[in-house]
């Protein structure tokens, strides 16, 4: 087969994002996948964004990549989430239709010249430390200069439901089991983690009226700085409704058969979204949870159960559904199940994904522990753009930092670290999430695009033209004033509306009015963002305080239970290595910090 530059291993969003890069860097790109068809596949909820996530994407967008777009083509309702709060933790979300989605990555693929090959990898022909050629399992070769391997679930892949297990990526599709045992037989660490996703349901088989409506709350943005806002929205209608006593004792009644606790799996799920089992294990005190009832198309009348996902046998599965309110009736259009993957440690990973024991391989996505179409995308870009580069014979790393973007953090929190648990992102984890708004994320990445090369045609034009915006806007807020106040002064008021200021402002009228919000909210938190930043620099200062005097962790006052858990496991010696125990939040530090200066007698110096 013809030879590239570039060899991406999986059509996911890890995939599909790393291969779009790396052409966008000038390489020669091959995709290799299962069956084409499944090609930017919304496995689990066919849902893009969220708090964090959201910004995320739009970062991912400004870098040039798809999934924004996908989203916003495929959008059937959005939802801005926090807006009850302040905007720097706003989350757009966007509920797709998932043949929409799908269909759209896929054309993005072949516009953009990748080649998609239909087919399997089992291993990789190697020169020393360096892969040469991929093998098909069918005996066909792909030569290439880099691979990227973004198998999402399908590394050595099994599926759980009750006491049925079965090998499989996902339902319907085989795990990529030959390349789990190639990469073991390398020499590479494999750890397992564990997901899982919720039953479908047939629309017409529910009563909707006994539930509430979920209210859009986003037609006014989109998630792509490429997207017009003008464009029409199709609609459809979510609900939500609770999953409360007699749910919960149809799940307590199945957990003897239920895999998660018979031993059949071992890998852990992330801990902030897990099956409905775990929730009944977790918080007993609970006499009710949330269920989200979203269709997954226009013309698709299935409904996603959100907030049950399960391993649970079908009888249990179907017991729950039918306790819920409006589903006495419920039919089941696919059952719920677990997945247990296979997937590469950090501490096996550099900052800019590529393997430590390969000169020319790199990971991302699941297959590097993340958890989350988002995490997939952003990772995917980065492990497809220093794959372009290694191909070139560069040099050049891209690496994000934590200061400029979550996929900074991302990269952060991933590389050189063993999780615990799939790694999903949240605001928290950011040192300075006021700077890191979904509002400023183009404005943030975009100059990162155009200097490393990943940028799309116009967007240095598009660049200067929101730099120039942006100048002129803060010039005006730091000039005009409105009864004898400067407009940035206004902006630090609580209870004015910096939404409404580029119409309320003659002087603004004439400047994009989501520039405007942006810089005036720069204005708003510039106060906030010194203060963090100067907490950064003393954490920093001292991150040498020895803890080895520290034995009680579980009684120290502000800290999570989580937190408390993770560093009685760890056990740390000094401050600075406490930042690097996974799952570690910038809160985490300074609560730990005051904890121990606690302990310390008066007089004494550490």
């Amino acid at each position: 087969m013809k030879p590239c530059d570039v060899l991406v291993v999986g059509g996911g969003h890890a995939g599909a994002e790393a291969a779009l890069a790396a052409v966008r860097c000038g390489a020669a790109t091959t995709l290799v996948t299962m069956r084409i068809a499944s090609i930017g596949a919304l496995s689990c909820n066919p849902s893009i964004g969220g708090v964090a996530k959201g910004t995320l994407v739009k970062e991912i967008d400004a870098l040039g990549g798809v999934i924004a777009e996908a989203a916003d083509a495929s959008a059937v309702q959005a939802r801005m989430l926090n807006r009850s709060r302040g905007p720097a933790v706003w989350g757009p979300r966007v509920q797709c239709d998932l043949r929409s989605y799908a269909g759209y990555v896929r054309n993005a693929l072949r516009e953009s010249g990748v080649t998609l090959v239909e087919g399997e990898v089992v291993s990789f022909r190697w020169a020393g430390d360096r892969v040469e050629r991929a093998i098909l399992a069918d005996g066909r070769e792909i030569a290439c200069r880099s691979a990227v391997i973004a198998t999402g679930t399908f590394l050595g892949g099994m599926l759980y439901r009750g006491r049925e297990r079965w090998s499989g990526g996902r339902t319907g599709d085989p795990a990529a089991d030959a390349l789990s045992k190639h990469l073991s037989e390398r020499g590479f660490h494999v750890e397992r983690f564990k997901t899982g996703t919720p039953p479908r349901l047939v629309a017409e088989s529910i009563d909707f009226s006994a539930m509430e409506v979920q209210q859009e709350e986003g037609n006014d943005w989109r998630l792509s700085s490429r997207t017009t806002v003008e464009t029409s929205r199709k609609r459809a209608v979510c609900f939500t409704t609770r999953a409360g006593r007699s749910v919960i004792e149809a799940a307590r009644s199945g957990l003897a058969g239920s895999p998660l606790y018979s031993g059949a799996i071992t890998g852990r799920g992330p801990r902030f979204c897990p099956s409905f089992e775990d929730k009944v294990v977790r918080f007993p005190e609970k006499t009710q949870h949330p269920v989200f009832l979203e269709p997954v198309g226009l013309d698709c009348r299935i409904v996603y159960a959100g907030g049950m996902s399960t391993s649970l046998s079908r009888r249990r599965q179907i017991e729950m559904i039918r306790s819920l309110p409006g589903c006495s009736g419920a039919v089941v259009a696919s059952w719920g199940y677990a997945v247990e993957y296979g997937y590469l440690p950090g501490s096996q990973i550099e900052e800019n994904l590529r393997l430590k024991a390969a000169d020319n391989l790199f990971v991302a996505g699941q297959a590097c522990g993340t958890s989350g179409y988002e995490e997939a995308a952003g990772l995917g870009l980065v492990a497809g753009a220093n794959a372009a580069a290694g191909a070139r014979g560069s040099g050049s790393r891209f690496v994000p930092t934590a200061e400029e973007g979550y996929l900074g953090v991302m990269l952060k929190d991933i590389a050189g670290a063993d999780l615990t648990e799939p790694y999903r992102l949240y605001s928290s984890r950011a040192m300075n999430r006021l700077n890191l708004r979904q509002d400023n994320a183009c404005r943030r990445m975009l100059p990162v695009s155009v200097r490393s090369g990943l940028a799309r045609d116009g967007d240095e034009a598009r660049l200067r033209s929101i730099e120039e915006g942006a100048g002129e806007i803060s010039r005006a807020l730091r000039t005009v004033r409105r009864n004898g106040v400067l407009l940035a002064d206004l902006c630090r008021r609580t209870g004015f509306d910096v939404a409404g200021l580029a119409a309320s402002e003659p002087a603004l009228s004439g400047h994009d009015p989501d520039l405007v919000f942006s810089v005036a909210l720069d204005e708003r938190y510039a106060g906030f963002v010194s203060r963090a930043e100067r907490r950064a620099r003393e954490l920093e200062r001292l991150s040498e305080i020895s803890l080895e005097g520290v034995t009680d962790y579980l009684g120290m006052e502000g800290l999570s239970r989580e937190t408390r858990e993770a560093l009685q496991k760890a056990r740390p010696s000094s401050l600075g290595e406490a930042s690097r125990i996974p799952g570690m939040r910038p809160s985490d530090m300074e609560g730990l910090l005051v904890g121990v200066l606690r302990r310390v007698p008066r007089g004494t110096s550490r």
